[in-house]
């Protein structure tokens, strides 16, 4: 019996593991239903419930490392390695790609760029956006095309990288991505405290004018703590710092110096290995067990803090990149999806500008009634045209977005 999965509740549909990128061509062009495109199957649940039968395009028989140019600071993988092998590849010459992705072990490469997943680090380092030089990817007519190239400085072509990168699977199938990378820090250390709910504001300014400038500032509440995470207070902001040693140890220095005006109690730092697991804790955070409603809203930075308190529920459990204005905030199915829908409605009123509130995981058919993808911000049909324009088949994970 073959292989079947199914995706995102959607009836178990026959497993293909093509070998080669030849492979990839022809299951394509002998699609007769849809193609859905899965790497490590880390982010099924992300996205509409697919809309008709096809195959599952496994895409982790795809896993070569094609070529290491260390002294260029780029790598070219196929599409399939997980995260953790291109990350050990790298750090035999002393290099990391600095993007956080929930699951290392098992999240593919190339499904990390397709659903643009990125955590704490997207502060100072940036997302995929920043890293991506060059990709390829199969059409709806069973054909690979390709973008960008093998060194940094390639302004030729489309840019056909960024319109990829968070598309979800739904305009082609990437078979192969050159990205940037940079050299291991260091040192790395993460810095700790609690604060309470009305300081949570005041502190985010303050870290914001601090001299010392952090990779990342997460704030969480009660229920969301990290493993190893404490405090007493009802709020945990942690900043995380990576650099040369030297740096490191004045900006730590130069935040404790500079909280000791501050409301913050159980301050704690965290050193390299000891950092090491608290990265990995508020990394995973995004990552809700299963049976999980999450929410993830985009506001402005100046917003963050507002917002995180926004207190839709008791048992919401929240934490956020207050630096980018991204908040989770992570609720019990058992609320049901009529209070669920009435929790988006609440909280995409409290947005402003560009935000918006989208439904990061929740039972498949609450997707029928949840604005899945958040408000119409004017920008759907463009989608549509590009959609149309490079899978006028429809193959690719129809009804996904």
């Amino acid at each position: 019996m073959s292989e079947m999965l199914a995706v995102d509740g959607f009836d178990p549909l026959p497993v293909r593991r093509p070998r080669s990128v030849a492979e990839v061509c022809e299951l394509v062009k002998s699609a007769d239903g849809g193609v859905y495109p899965v790497g490590g199957g880390t982010a099924l649940d992300l996205g509409l419930v697919p809309t008709k039968p096809g195959v599952v395009l496994d895409t982790r028989g795809l896993n070569a490392v094609v070529e290491h140019a260390s002294r260029d600071m780029t790598v070219t993988v196929q599409a399939g390695i997980t995260v953790q092998a291109l990350a050990d590849v790298l750090a035999t010459e002393g290099q990391w790609l600095p993007i956080d992705v929930p699951h290392p072990d098992r999240a593919t490469v190339g499904g990390a760029v397709a659903a643009n997943l990125s955590g704490p680090r997207r502060l100072g380092h940036g997302t995929f956006r920043d890293y991506v030089i060059g990709i390829s990817f199969v059409t709806d007519e069973g054909v690979e095309v390709k973008g960008g190239g093998r060194v940094v400085k390639n302004v030729a072509g489309y840019d056909l990288m960024k319109l990829m990168i968070g598309s979800l699977g739904t305009l082609g199938v990437i078979t192969q991505l050159t990205l940037k990378v940079k050299p291991k820090p260091e040192a790395t250390a993460v810095v700790t405290f609690g604060v309470s709910a009305a300081a949570v504001g005041p502190t985010l300014d303050r870290l914001h004018a601090s001299a010392s400038r952090p990779m990342a500032v997460e704030v969480l509440n009660a229920a969301a703590k990290a493993g190893g995470l404490t405090t007493a207070e009802p709020w945990l902001i942690a900043c995380g710092f990576e650099e040369k040693r030297v740096t490191v140890d004045w900006q730590v220095e130069t935040l404790i110096h500079e909280l000791k005006g501050a409301p913050a109690r159980d301050v704690t730092v965290f050193r390299d290995a000891d950092a090491a697991p608290v990265w990995h804790a508020l990394t995973h955070l995004q990552a809700a067990a299963d049976g999980r409603f999450t929410l993830k809203a985009n506001v402005m930075p100046s917003q963050t803090a507002e917002f995180a308190a926004a207190g839709v529920h008791s048992e919401a459990a929240v934490h956020a990149h207050a630096g980018n204005g991204i908040v989770y905030i992570h609720l019990p199915t058992e609320i049901g999806v009529e209070r669920a829908s009435g929790i988006v409605a609440e909280l995409t009123k409290r947005t402003t500008a560009n935000g918006n509130v989208v439904v990061r995981r929740c039972p498949p058919d609450w997707k029928r009634v949840l604005p899945v993808w958040g408000a119409d911000r004017g920008d759907r049909e463009l989608m549509r045209q590009v959609k149309r324009t490079l899978d006028p088949r429809g193959v690719f994970n129809p009804g996904r977005m």
